[in-house]
């Protein structure tokens, strides 16, 4: 398994990666149609995709994070083909999202979600998360927000 930094050539793999997992629990809202075929601009902007390459060059796992407020960068768009789940894959690519923000200043960190995803949400805890109130409803679907402090 190989982490990699986005390059357009992986535009659809985040794309089709964040449309399955979307698809399967809920409806793709408005937003989510703007971020997964906005993603040249937010990196344009100072977000970065990361992706878990398999053996063959296929993307099987991404993670988007991106500035979010001033010091605060959000986790979004965090998806593992539901073949290769199980594996340490997506925690490998978590990981790597968040030394990407951390190097960039990042204090905290913020990830709107929903507790349907049970593995996502179980994953985001083991890696320091704590829930929070939910203060941002950009997406009908979010029922959970959590934040992890940079600074302790």
């Amino acid at each position: 398994m190989e982490i990699v930094r986005y390059e357009s050539k992986y535009r659809q793999a985040f794309i089709d990666l964040n449309m399955s997992w979307l698809k399967k629990y809920f409806t793709p809202e408005e937003a989510d149609f703007a971020m997964l075929y906005g993603i040249d601009g937010i990196i344009k902007k100072g977000g970065m995709a990361f992706f878990a390459l398999d053996e063959s060059g296929e993307a099987v796992s991404t993670c988007l994070i991106m500035p979010y407020k001033e010091d605060i960068w959000e986790i979004c768009k965090f998806a593992t083909d539901e073949r290769c789940q199980g594996r340490g894959i997506g925690s490998a690519v978590l990981r790597t999202a968040i030394g990407y923000a951390t190097e960039r200043g990042a204090k905290k960190l913020v990830i709107l979600s929903n507790t349907v995803l049970e593995s996502a949400i179980n994953l985001y805890r083991k890696f320091g998360f704590k829930e929070v109130p939910v203060d941002d409803m950009q997406y009908k679907r979010v029922n959970i927000q959590l934040e992890r402090d940079l600074s302790e």
